[in-house]
């Protein structure tokens, strides 16, 4: 089971963590490099920052895929409540072409609601995975250098 510090220490750093990749497809030739580490990378730079700050004393496979999935869900609810606002206010004031899907997705505000909640349920999947992998090569060296 995690406790409540890591539970609380995830949360908030996926949304520090999300809202600084929000700020970077705000460039339009950076929409899928930061779409690419939202749901990829967050779950693997959480982990070994929690273990850096020593939260994380040993692997524990269902504690692992745990940050892994809240990390990539809360990184991507960060993401969407920066960029989609700061997109619409850009593409409303400068008629940018490339943020003009942004404008529908606000006039139907039902469909952009499901499409985040789904998107960070995709980002959690893909997050756990990420962290799963990490978690395998990080505990495959730290035993490999006690043999």
């Amino acid at each position: 089971m995690i406790d409540k510090l890591l539970l609380k220490t995830v949360i908030i750093f996926s949304f520090i963590i999300g809202a600084g990749l929000g700020i970077i497809p705000l460039i339009p030739a950076f929409i899928w490099l930061a779409f690419l580490l939202l749901t990829l990378f967050v779950a693997p730079f959480m982990l070994i920052y929690l273990k850096h700050l020593e939260f994380i004393k040993e692997y524990n496979m269902e504690q692992i895929l745990t940050v892994g999935a809240i990390s990539g869900f809360f990184s991507c609810l960060g993401f969407a409540l920066l960029y989609f606002p700061i997109a619409f206010i850009l593409q409303l004031i400068f008629k940018i072409q490339s943020f003009i899907w942004i404008k529908v997705l606000f006039t139907n505000i039902g469909f952009l609601i499901p499409m985040v909640i789904l998107t960070a349920l995709i980002s959690a999947l893909t997050n756990a995975f990420s962290a799963f992998l990490t978690s395998y090569f990080l505990f495959f060296n730290q035993n490999k250098g006690n043999k």
